[in-house]
Order: C-alpha cells, then structure tokens, then sequence
C-alpha cells in the first residue's frame, strides 16, 4: 500500500470516527448512521421549560429527523430543531371513554398549530389541578388502563418512523409505562431509562392512596429499569439510592447546557445589586423565596448598608393570589412575569447575584433529596455568584457547596445574606467557583457526545 493510499484511508476513517461521536458532524453527516430515537415523556421538547429544555437538549446533536417524541401533557413544542411529535392527553382519554369518541391521540405540526402554551382549554387546568389529589391519579391510572390510546393513527405513527431506540423519562405515571413497553415490545428496540426525579421513595405519610400508588410505580419502575439496556439518573445521591433498591447501576447524565454568558449586555443597576431567580414555585420554594425577600427587606431598612439589593422572580409558572404574596415584597422583591429564551439570556446577564432555592418543608424534602435542579447548569455558565438556599441533605444543595455561598439554616439567612451582600471579593471567589464547576461538569459538548455515545453503542451490539 502506497503512502498516499495508506493516508487516504487513514483520514477516511478518522472522519467516520469524528461523525459517529460527536460535533457539528452529527447534523450534516450524508450517510446518517444515527439510530431512530423515539422519546417517551410527559413534556413536550422546549425552549424555555426547564424539563422539556433538558430533554431537547440532549439530542439536538443529531439529525432532527432521527428525533420522534410521544408526549401526554396538553402543550405545544416550542423547541425549533424537532419536528416530528405525537400526543396523547387525559382529555381525549376521558373522551374516548365517556363520549365513545374515536379520536385519541393526534400528531402535533409544530409549524402549523396555532394553540399556545399559555391559551390551554381551561378544562385541562381543571385536570392539572385535580392531579395533585392521590385518589384522582389512581381513577385516572384506571382510565388509561382501557388502553384508548392503543389507536390505528399511534401505529401508523410509529411504523413510519420505526423507532430502533426508546428513550423513556420514567415518572409518575404507570400508563406511560405500559406504552413505553408496548412500542419496545412490537419494534423489539433498546430502551433506555432516564429518572429526574423520585417518586418511589417511603415517605412519612399516612395517606392510603400514596402507598397504593407508590408501589404501583414502584412495581412498574422496577421492570422498566430490569429490562433497561441503558439506566440514567441525573444525580450521585439517585445514583446510590436507586442501586439499593433496584440492583442495577446507572450511569449519571448530569443536566447540561450550552453557555449562556454574554460579557456585553451591561448591568442593569449600577446602584441596587440585583439578585435573579428564574425557576418554579412547586414544593413550596415560594415560601423560602419569601423567606430570602424578609431578610431582604431588613437589610435594605438598615442604615449602614449603603448598597441596597432587589429580588426580581421570574417563572413560567403563573402564581396563584396566594402566592403572589409570598413573592411581592415592597422595597425587597417581586414577580416579573415569565421570559423567553432571549429575555432569560438578557436578564440572567444583566443581574449580580443568582438565586436557588429549596423548601425547608419536610414533605418537598422527601420529593427533592434525589434531584438536581435543571436551572443550575445555566447558572453556573454564567460565571456570576450563586446564592442557594435550602436543607443541606438534598441533592441540589450538596451538589452547589463548593461553588455557591449556600444557607442552610432558615434562622441563618439574615445574617449569612448580610456577609454576601456586603463582601464584594467573595462575590467574585464564587463566579470563578460556579465558572469552573460549569466546564468541568456540565458543557454541553461533553455530556451530550458521551450520552450519544452510550446510545449508539447499545445498537452496535
């Protein structure tokens, strides 16, 4: 073999090599070598919603069109790159069942659909609303047990895509197992587990219907994850625990980001330190945000601190009257609406100080110990100071002690904030933490090329 042949073959196969694994590569490799990945998940893929950004994200490497997402919540996608998606909702369950109608589930035209996110049917607040009630998931588990969803349109869905891979965001909801194991079974395709959250952990509750429905999930989640060709969960402590109880490792994929620092968009206040906080009020953080907004409020009332500081809240999440008094605290803080990708750029930059919180509650305790919170990477790529509040023992808190100024005392947040607020060298200690902990732990590039990766791998076995 000549020198020059021996070199072609050489580059050729370093090509392969750099489109099978990762980079631009991905997207404009000709020869799509990418096996089909069908999502199963109660969030559509999202710009702006931090579960569904999350699971966009990791994927948008790839091909859109080896990207299918089956999907249960009443919302649109709003992510641009993805466009094949198919949704079944509880309303069209009910439907099917009560009215004998014989449409359920329908495929989602991202481009054409008109309906928004924040114009849903009013009756599907209801059904939000009346799925917090244990008892009312357990008849709903019932309803989707008439396998309504089990339709010609599904099947004819899923044969034109013919998914090689299963990709299931395993929850709460037993249905979706019993999906995920209908279209592994017919398209005997790889499935992959991937857990964000803990829902089969004992709790201290005495309510007959949370231990029903727990060890029903526990019962559905313990097969998936047996039958699993590839387990993921976001967390160390999740990683351990689930060990424990399942007997099967998994491998971490922690929540990822591409960075959102923007040196050019100047300070919005030269005069007020500005502290952000862009997440949801579930598990009542709004009750610690409130608790940050008081201590807030003290010290912009004490005379000898010349610097006074402002909470700005931001949240997708509409709040309730109730809670808007917790967030609207004159002269110390207030909600400011929801933002886009864009404006949450804008105003994430524009701030000095980042804000996370967790409930003191012991009930959001047991519901959060195994979590990562999925605002956190973004915090961390922009190079600023975090302020965390919460208990100690859950995985968010643990996982930010060591680049974060963290409070996790309640009796403590006066006190501790004063030390924040008035120590500007420490402010910048903590960007050049949270700075470094984002490139060693969560740039998009490497997560996302070592979790493909571990996909493709399972076909080529």
């Amino acid at each position: 073999m000549s020198p020059e042949t021996y070199k072609n073959k050489a580059l050729g196969l370093f090509e392969s090599i750099l489109n099978r694994v990762g980079g631009n590569g991905m997207k404009n490799n000709s020869e799509n070598k990418y096996p089909r990945i069908l999502v199963i998940s109660n969030n559509a893929f999202s710009s702006t919603s931090n579960n569904g950004k999350t699971l966009a994200s990791f994927f948008d490497k790839l091909p859109a069109e080896n990207i299918a997402q089956l999907y249960f919540n009443p919302e649109i996608p709003d992510h641009s790159y993805y466009h094949n998606y198919f949704r079944i909702t509880d309303k069209e369950i009910v439907k099917c069942i009560f009215r004998k109608s014989d449409t359920c589930g329908e495929i989602i035209d991202r481009k054409a659909a008109k309906e928004t996110n924040t114009t849903r049917d009013n009756k599907d607040n209801v059904i939000r609303i009346l799925k917090k009630y244990n008892i009312v998931r357990i008849i709903r588990e019932i309803l989707w047990m008439s396998k309504k969803w089990k339709t010609e349109l599904l099947d004819q869905w899923l044969n034109e895509f013919s998914p090689e891979v299963v990709f299931f965001c395993a929850g709460d909801s037993g249905f979706a197992y019993d999906i995920t194991k209908y279209i592994q079974k017919k398209y005997n395709t790889k499935l992959v587990v991937y857990i964000t959250d803990d829902y089969v952990l004992p709790r201290k509750t005495l309510s007959l219907f949370w231990w029903l429905r727990r060890n029903y999930i526990l019962k559905k989640m313990g097969n998936a994850i047996q039958e699993s060709d590839l387990f993921i969960t976001i967390s160390q402590s999740m990683k351990e625990e689930y060990k424990k109880i399942f007997g099967k490792d998994s491998i971490l994929a922690l929540n990822m980001t591409e960075s959102l620092r923007d040196e050019s968009i100047p300070k919005e206040n030269k005069t007020v330190l500005t502290l952000v906080y862009t997440g949801g009020f579930h598990f009542k953080r709004y009750i610690t945000l409130n608790l940050l907004a008081q201590s807030l409020k003290k010290y912009n009332h004490d005379i000898k601190n010349k610097q006074k500081a402002y909470l700005k809240i931001y949240s997708n999440q509409e709040p309730s009257n109730k809670v808007l008094k917790y967030l609207n605290i004159k002269g110390a803080s207030e909600f400011c609406g929801s933002l886009n990708a864009e404006q949450l750029k804008k105003v994430l930059n524009s701030s000095d100080i980042l804000v996370h919180v967790e409930s003191f509650g012991r009930k959001s305790i047991e519901s959060t110990r195994l979590s990562i919170s999925t605002k956190i990477p973004e915090y961390l790529s922009l190079g600023k100071p975090v302020l965390a509040i919460g208990p100690s023992e859950i995985a968010s808190i643990k996982y930010l002690e060591d680049c974060a100024f963290c409070i996790t005392d309640p009796d403590n947040i006066y006190s501790d904030l004063e030390k924040l607020l008035n120590d500007s060298e420490l402010r910048k200690e903590l960007a050049v933490k949270a700075l470094r902990k984002y490139d060693n732990n969560h740039k998009k590039e490497i997560v996302s090329k070592k979790l493909i990766s571990s996909i493709v791998n399972l076909c080529d076995k």
